[in-house]
C-alpha cells in the first residue's frame, strides 16, 4: 500500500512538474536567446486559460480546438508585446526591459480583471472526469493529456532549435547578438519567433491546466513564480535545465505534500530557490546563456 501511495505521489509530481516545465521553458527561451527577464510571462498563461474559455463559451468550440485557437492567438499577442514593450528597449539597461516587463504584467492582470471579470471560472473539459489507470496509479484523462502534450511539443521544440534554419540563427543570436547580425542574422524576426514560441508555450500551459482548477486573472503571478522556481533550478538559458529542474520541483513538491504537509510543499520551491543561490548561482546545469 506504502509503495502506490509513493508510485501515486511521484506520478502526480510528473504531471505538476510537465506543467511547471512548459512555463518555464518560454521563460528560458526569452532569456537565453534574447537576454532578457520577463515578468509579465505569467500573464499568458493566464490568457491562454481564458482564451480559450471563451473560445468554448461564446465561440461554441470544442476543448481541443478551443485550445489550439487560445494558443495561436496569444502567441500572436506575443508578436505584439514583443514590438510595444521589448523590441524598441533592445538597445536600454537590461533593468530598463526589467520594468517593461513588470509594467506589462500589471497591465494585463488589471486588464483581465477589467475584461475577463475577478469571479473564478472553470474551462469545461471532457477529460477532466474520464480516469486513466495505469497499474494501481489512477489520474485523470487530462493530467495524462498534459504530460503526453508537454512531452510532445518540447520534443519539437528541441528539433525546431537544432534543425532549422531559424533554430540556427536563434542559437547564433544567444551566442553573439553583434556577431549574429553582422552575418546577416535579422535579429528582429529571431526576438518575433522567439516571443512567439515562449508566450505559445505559456499559453499551452495555461489551457491544459486551466481544466484541472478555477482560473482567475491573477493566476499568473503563481504561473511566473512557479517557472523562474524551475528556471533558477536548472540554469538560466537551459532547456534541459528548465526540463529537469521543473519534473524535479513537481515531484519534491507531491511527496512533501503528500509525506509532510500541503503547507510545506508550497514553501519548499523557495527553500530551492536559496539553497540553489547559495550553493551554484549558475543552477544545476550552468549554461546562463546557452539554449
Amino acid at each position: 500500500m506504502d509503495y502506490v501511495v509513493l508510485m501515486q505521489q511521484i506520478t502526480n509530481g510528473l504531471v505538476n512538474g510537465m506543467t511547471y516545465v512548459l512555463i518555464a521553458t518560454g521563460l528560458t527561451l526569452v532569456f537565453g536567446v534574447l537576454h532578457i527577464i520577463n515578468f509579465a510571462h505569467g500573464e499568458f498563461y493566464m490568457l491562454g486559460a481564458f482564451f480559450t474559455f471563451f473560445a468554448a463559451q461564446l465561440l461554441g468550440l470544442d476543448y481541443i480546438s478551443a485550445a489550439i485557437v487560445a494558443t495561436i492567438g496569444v502567441a500572436v499577442l506575443g508578436i505584439l508585446a514583443n514590438r510595444l514593450f521589448f523590441w524598441p528597449l533592445r538597445r536600454e539597461h537590461e533593468f530598463t526591459v526589467l520594468l517593461s516587463s513588470l509594467g506589462l504584467a500589471l497591465l494585463l492582470t488589471n486588464g483581465g480583471e477589467l475584461i475577463f471579470g475577478a469571479d473564478p471560472k472553470y474551462i469545461p473539459s471532457p477529460f477532466a472526469d474520464e480516469v486513466v489507470e495505469i497499474g494501481q496509479v489512477v489520474m485523470t484523462q487530462q493530467r495524462a493529456l498534459i504530460f503526453a502534450v508537454g512531452a510532445v511539443v518540447l520534443v519539437l521544440l528541441y528539433l525546431f532549435i537544432r534543425h532549422t534554419s531559424m533554430g540556427r540563427m536563434m542559437r547564433a543570436t544567444a551566442q553573439n547578438p553583434e556577431g549574429a547580425a553582422l552575418t546577416g542574422v535579422n535579429i528582429r524576426n529571431v526576438y518575433t519567433v522567439t516571443f512567439i514560441l515562449a508566450c505559445g508555450l505559456a499559453a499551452l500551459a495555461g489551457a491544459l491546466v486551466g481544466p484541472t482548477s478555477m482560473i482567475f486573472p491573477t493566476v499568473g503571478s503563481w504561473a511566473v513564480l512557479k517557472g523562474f522556481i524551475v528556471v533558477i533550478l536548472g540554469g538560466l538559458g537551459s532547456i534541459p535545465g528548465a526540463l529537469i529542474g521543473g519534473l524535479a520541483l513537481g515531484v519534491v513538491e507531491s511527496l512533501a505534500g503528500g509525506y509532510i504537509s500541503l503547507g510545506f510543499a508550497q514553501a519548499i520551491g523557495y527553500a530551492i530557490i536559496i539553497v540553489v543561490l547559495l550553493w551554484r548561482p549558475q543552477g544545476l546545469f550552468g549554461h546562463a546563456r546557452r539554449v
